[in-house]
């Protein structure tokens, strides 16, 4: 392969890494965006529906309850994230570590040959 062809090539692998990495970011910074929102709200309805009459007891338990729906509404988002195909973060961070390694990989390469045809 051309050695142009390596490079382009390395370039286009490392951007395509990135886009996807962006990508993915930004699905999940979206569902979680969205759904702070909607759990704003349910937190108004809630406010609402006790009269703001300080139900100390049911306070405490709501406060417990949120973090339930919190951590089940994050599962749902992921599980739901990863049926799109949406890599998770880890995913990710994995896929951005193996680009780094194959385009430094690829540069030595580069680098390699042309040290070799300098040595002519």
């Amino acid at each position: 392969m051309p050695k142009a062809a390596q490079v382009h090539l390395s370039k286009a692998m490392a951007q395509s890494g990135r886009e996807i990495w962006l990508a993915g970011l930004g699905a999940f910074a979206t569902a979680r965006h969205e759904g702070s929102k909607l759990f704003d709200l349910f937190v108004q309805e809630g406010k609402r529906a006790i009269g703001g009459n300080g139900l100390g007891k049911i306070g405490a338990r709501a406060r417990g309850t949120v973090g339930q729906l919190e951590r089940a509404f994050e599962d749902r988002v992921e599980k739901a994230l990863k049926g799109m195909g949406v890599p998770t973060s880890r995913e990710i961070h994995d896929l951005a570590r193996r680009v780094e390694k194959l385009d430094a990989h690829v540069s030595a390469l580069v680098r390699g040959r042309r040290g070799k045809r300098a040595g002519r």
